[in-house]
């Protein structure tokens, strides 16, 4: 299992030397729970919260055969960047292969401390999950959009009736057409002396943005 922290459109990115000996990932719902009078209390759902997941471990001092990656001084390479992170409340992608965490977060607390005995440097810091504002509604709006529509060719159709028609405008008809093409190709080939339009005639078409 490793652990990458990236930020900059991962172009730059830590990977921690020594994983935690262990972390749980929180998840919840934003469930309300209200009393109505005569009633008692009800539950109302609410949508998913955000997922937090606290990593505890150390920045080693020294060479160990047991890290995850080759020795860089601690201060340098870890602690002053996860601070400018921290600080800057920039937003990070948590990656922890070996598991399905791979998500964007901001890192919520930070702590550290020196250890004299061999030079290691103690951390934890506590990251939650970063979601734009609208981001589930913009998903849903484009789902819609995207969804494919099935129709079965009849007399009088053309791809520009039906793409207005299905997607409320028939400037995209020869997109549309183009990603029917196996469908023309086989009718075309059952009726050759046909126009394109009679031969389609009780094919299935697909019309899709």
């Amino acid at each position: 299992m490793n652990i990458y922290i990236k930020w900059s459109n991962d172009t730059e990115s830590i990977k921690l030397p020594i994983n935690p000996e262990s972390f749980t990932l929180s998840d919840g719902m934003s469930n309300t729970t209200v009393t109505v009078h005569g009633f008692g209390e009800i539950n109302l759902k609410g949508k998913r919260g955000l997922k937090e997941i606290t990593l505890a471990s150390f920045f080693p001092g020294q060479e160990y055969d047991f890290a995850q990656d080759t020795y860089k001084e601690p201060y340098e390479n870890y602690i002053k960047k996860i601070k400018a992170l921290f600080e800057s409340n920039e937003t990070v992608h948590l990656i922890i292969t070996g598991t399905d965490i791979d998500g964007f977060f901001t890192i919520d607390s930070w702590q550290y401390g020196h250890e004299e005995k061999n030079s290691d440097v103690a951390y934890s810091m506590t990251l939650k999950e970063y979601r734009m504002p609208g981001s589930e509604n913009v998903q849903k709006r484009q789902t819609k959009q995207a969804k494919t529509v099935t129709h079965k060719w009849k007399k009088g159709d053309t791809w520009q009736k039906l793409t207005k028609s299905k997607l409320g405008s028939s400037k995209k008809w020869k997109d549309v057409r183009k990603k029917n093409l196996t469908v023309i190709k086989k009718a075309k080939k059952k009726y050759p002396k046909k126009k394109e339009k009679e031969a389609l005639i009780g094919y299935k078409v697909v019309i899709k943005a």
